[in-house]
């Protein structure tokens, strides 16, 4: 008897940050980013190049507090490919 696969995979899209942009707005370097939120670099350079698989409130808030900003200006959805 063939095992029939259960899971589908459907695309539901992608959330993308764009933290670069409002920290040039901002004048804030990457170095002074760490420094004011107290961040790791390597959890600040996650965030920048998008490699996160798992979001963490604290941080989001800590990067909107800094950066004076609002989720909108660090993250965004982008609709599935058709």
């Amino acid at each position: 008897m063939e095992k029939k696969n259960i899971v589908t995979y459907v695309d539901y899209g992608t959330i993308k940050f764009d933290i670069k942009t409002l920290m040039k707005k901002k004048k804030i370097t990457k170095s002074q980013l760490v420094k004011r939120t107290g961040l790791h670099h390597q959890i600040i350079e996650r965030y920048m190049s998008g490699n996160i698989t798992r979001y963490d409130k604290d941080i989001l808030a800590k990067l909107c507090y800094v950066l004076e900003g609002d989720l909108e200006d660090i993250l965004r959805y982008e609709e599935p490919k058709k």
